[in-house]
C-alpha cells in the first residue's frame, strides 16, 4: 500500500497513474481540474463537487461513506465501495505516523506572520505581503473579495505562500467575511490589531483560506544544507542533504 500515491487518486477512488489522458497531460486530475474528468466527466463530477463540499480528499473519509449518492454514481466499478475502504484505511495509517511530524512543523511556523501571497491566471503572476494567521494547520488573511488577487483564486485555487525559509504550495478559497468569524477576528486582533482596526469592517473585505498541501524548508545541520519536504495529500516528510 506504500506505492498508492494520493495526489492521484480521484474523488471516487480511481487513480489517475491508471489513466491515458493523464499521462498524455491532458488532464491533471479531477480534484485538480474542478471536478472535470476528461475520461468521464467532461461537465463535471458529482462525486468531486460532493468530496468538495465535505472537504475530504476522497469519498472514502467522508463521515457520511458510502452514501446513497455514491452508490448511486459509482456504477462503472463493482468493486469501488470496498476500494474505498481500503483507501481509507492506508490513509489513516500513514495520518497516525505523520501528526507527530506535522505538529513539530506547527512549532517551526508559529501562529502568524506577515507572509507573500502569490497567485496566478492567464500566464499573470502576482505576489502580495499578507498578515497571516494559522489555525488548526490552516493558514488565513483577508482581502478585498474585488481585489485581483481574488479573482484570480476564484478561477484559480491554486497559490504558494513563501514564509521565512518555507515555501508553501496550497490551495485557497474565499470563506466569508472576517466578522462572520470569531476565532480569526481574535487570532488578528492578537496578532495584527492595527489590520483589524483598518480593514476587517470594510464591506467588500473577506477571508481567504490556504490548505497546503506541500510545504518544503531548507536548513543547515553542521554547515552541511539540506531540504525538508512535507506532501500533506500522501501525508508523507522526508529529509535530503544537499
Amino acid at each position: 500500500m506504500d506505492h498508492i500515491d494520493f495526489n492521484k487518486i480521484t474523488a471516487c477512488g480511481g487513480d489517475c497513474f491508471d489513466c491515458l489522458h493523464y499521462h498524455n497531460n491532458d488532464c491533471c486530475g479531477c480534484r485538480q481540474n474542478g471536478g472535470i474528468c476528461v475520461k468521464m466527466w467532461k461537465d463535471g463530477c458529482e462525486i468531486c463537487k460532493c468530496c468538495q463540499e465535505h472537504d475530504v480528499q476522497f469519498c472514502g473519509l467522508c463521515n457520511a461513506f458510502p452514501c446513497v449518492c455514491l452508490r448511486n454514481t459509482l456504477t462503472w466499478n463493482q468493486d469501488g465501495i470496498e476500494r474505498l475502504e481500503m483507501l481509507a484505511e492506508e490513509y489513516h495509517r500513514r495520518r497516525k505516523v505523520f501528526l507527530p511530524v506535522l505538529s513539530l512543523l506547527w512549532k517551526k511556523i508559529g501562529t502568524h506572520g506577515v507572509m507573500t501571497l502569490s497567485t496566478s491566471l492567464d500566464n499573470r503572476v502576482t505576489s502580495r505581503p499578507m498578515s497571516v494567521v494559522v489555525l488548526n494547520g490552516v493558514f488565513y488573511c483577508q482581502t478585498d473579495k474585488t481585489s485581483l488577487k481574488c479573482q484570480q483564486i476564484q478561477k484559480n485555487p491554486n497559490v504558494a505562500l513563501c514564509y521565512q525559509n518555507f515555501s508553501i504550495e496550497g490551495t485557497c478559497r474565499i470563506v466569508g467575511k472576517p466578522y462572520e468569524n470569531p476565532v480569526f477576528i481574535q487570532s488578528m486582533r492578537e496578532s495584527f490589531p492595527n489590520a483589524v482596526e483598518r480593514w476587517s469592517s470594510l464591506p467588500t473585505e473577506c477571508i481567504l483560506s490556504v490548505t497546503p498541501v506541500r510545504m518544503a524548508a531548507w536548513g543547515y545541520e553542521n554547515d552541511k544544507p539540506y531540504m525538508e519536504y512535507w506532501d500533506f495529500q500522501n501525508l508523507s516528510y522526508c529529509r535530503k542533504w544537499k
